[in-house]
């Protein structure tokens, strides 16, 4: 049976007709650069300057965020009693730098603080009666929920039933009724004027953070204890936002900038064993760091088993300590990998084999052995490569959805809700259980939702690039230059460049199924394509391809290269 066909499509981006002269002009930047930054939409000068040099007091007043108010005056209260306050995070990077940062920082204030977070295989997402139980027995008489809880009503409950208080913070989407927790700071609460939809559980508790110290400022708290420095919690703000693939931009973005700088500077043990394990240099650590190497081994320790390891990696000032747990981390990163490879490499087939599968244009793949803890990982390489959301199941009736940026993913399970014993998360991805009797009515309920919501020409990879360029214009000033963009992520992505009629030479397969070649003038500039070993035969002809201009720096040899994106015939792509 035939293979889906996916359609690739190139768009060029774009922005205000004359921004880019504009910011060349006021801002004395170079043309590539200053078309890359029309391209993300900046339409001001100040926005443009803002972008290039994001500033820690451009942050907006925490106070503005709902529940704020709440959830400090119940922290000072906790104080003023000399209360333990118990700190419950989810098991991914979100939730475990979310419950480091605010554990350091009340504990800092002078609270006594436990934490826990829940075993995924066990307890399953979010706030549970045990994870309370737990909190209770530690002592604790105020319960702080950190990236999930905004859907907890009976857990919630019970934990009033014992007469303890919870503040939740959390980002996920909001049901129609919230819980009956004191205070509930969530910005996608419709009475949050903010504007800070795009904040993850870590900058929301960072807000926190910021807010009680002002408002303890202001009270002479600090007369008798140091005032607590918020900048050096910028490292963990960082990780979780990038982890987490909230946009990278307004507060995003300034918490990454100056995060990377704050991890570079080796402060925490934990991150510093962790750039060993991952052969990073901290001088030269970029947001595709944290992406990419660290934030999957963090992952790593709740989604195959225990993530309070990676709490206690970030939280330990003992550099033997911090090194024994990255390398776990690191191990069970490895098991990881080859558990998702088995799996996607099993839910391909089961795509392909299939001819209703194959039509459909939400993909549903289940299978009972599948293991719960990487099936959202699964879900991503699936719409990677098909262009089309994915929703994966596992063992137990667990899995994970992703999406992609046509299809509001939490709306289409709310529509198909009737068939899931539970769900939650956002509008690009979601968590569900079900019953493995549903699974044929739910993959019909979402392809209805689809067929009704999802355009035919919104299916299929899209490329977009920020302009063509020719070779000569790949220099060494020209690609430092655009580095002034970074951080990069989603909402602010790598400048990508068309160039066309490459011819390649000395074409080789690396291991791992990567492409490298040379091309330019005197085949000066190296082309890598990772994981493209597929297309060695386009490299015969003159090829156009998308790519990531960048300096390859290894060893202490600097040199030019053009990672790819995408490759097609020359001429093919209009």
């Amino acid at each position: 049976m035939s293979s889906p066909v996916i359609s690739t499509k190139w768009k060029i981006r774009s922005g205000r007709s004359d921004a880019a002269s504009v910011f060349s002009d006021a801002l004395g930047v170079g043309p590539l650069l200053a078309q890359v930054m029309a391209n993300r939409r900046l339409e001001e000068v100040d926005a443009a300057e803002a972008y290039l040099e994001p500033r820690l007091n451009s942050l907006p007043d925490p106070d503005a965020l709902a529940g704020m108010a709440e959830a400090v005056a119940l922290l000072e209260l906790a104080l003023e009693r000399k209360e333990t306050v118990g700190i419950f995070g989810d098991y991914d990077v979100d939730g475990v730098t979310s419950t480091t940062l605010l554990a350091e920082f009340l504990s800092a204030c002078g609270l006594h603080v436990v934490t826990t977070i829940p075993n995924r295989l066990l307890e399953g997402y979010g706030l549970s009666q045990a994870g309370v139980s737990r909190l209770a027995e530690a002592g604790a008489q105020l319960i702080v929920t950190v990236d999930c809880g905004v859907t907890a009503h009976e857990e919630v409950a019970f934990a009033r039933e014992k007469n303890i208080d919870v503040i939740v913070i959390d980002h996920h989407t909001v049901p129609v009724t919230l819980p009956e927790a004191v205070a509930i700071i969530n910005p996608h609460r419709p009475d949050c004027t903010r504007n800070a939809e795009h904040l993850c559980a870590v900058g929301v508790t960072f807000n926190l953070c910021a807010s009680l110290r002002r408002s303890l400022r202001e009270k002479n708290y600090f007369n008798e204890i140091d005032e607590p420095d918020l900048r050096p919690l910028l490292d963990l703000v960082a990780l979780g936002t990038v982890a987490d693939v909230v946009p990278l931009v307004a507060d995003n973005r300034v918490f990454v900038r100056h995060g990377l700088r704050m991890i570079s500077r080796q402060q925490r043990p934990g991150f510093s064993a962790l750039m060993e394990v991952a052969d990073i240099q901290p001088q030269r650590i970029t947001s595709g760091h944290l992406g990419f190497h660290l934030g999957p081994r963090v992952n790593a320790a709740g989604r195959l088993a225990d993530a309070g390891r990676a709490v206690s990696l970030f939280q330990t000032s003992n550099m033997k300590e911090a090194r024994l747990l990255a390398q776990e981390l690191d191990r069970e990163n490895q098991a990881r990998r080859t558990l998702e490879k088995q799996i996607t490499e099993e839910a391909i087939a089961e795509i392909e084999g299939h001819d209703e599968l194959r039509k459909a244009k939400v993909l549903v793949v289940a299978k009972t052995h599948w293991h719960p803890g990487v099936v959202g990982i699964v879900a991503s390489r699936l719409v990677d490569r098909f262009g089309r959301p994915a929703l994966v199941i596992g063992e137990g009736g667990k899995g994970s959805g992703r999406s992609i940026p046509a299809f509001h993913l939490h709306q289409a399970l709310c529509a198909a809700s009737e068939h899931l014993l539970g769900f939650g998360g956002h509008a690009h991805a979601a968590g569900v259980h079900l019953d493995f009797s549903a699974l044929k009515p739910l993959r019909s309920a979402l392809n209805k939702f689809a067929s009704e919501h999802l355009p035919d020409d919104a299916l299929g990879r899209v490329f977009q690039y920020d302009g063509t360029m020719a070779m000569e214009n790949v220099t060494f000033g020209n690609v430092s230059e655009l580095s002034r963009a970074a951080p990069f992520g989603r909402g602010n992505p790598e400048p990508l460049f068309r160039f066309d009629g490459l011819q390649v030479a000395n074409l080789q397969i690396l291991n791992g199924g990567h492409l490298k070649a040379y091309c330019g003038e005197g085949n000066t500039f190296e082309l890598i394509a990772f994981g493209q070993a597929d297309k060695e035969d386009l490299f015969a002809g003159s090829v156009d391809v998308l790519a990531v201009p960048e300096i390859n720096r290894w060893r202490g040899r600097e040199k030019l290269q053009l990672r790819v994106k995408d490759v097609m015939p020359a001429g093919v792509m209009p």
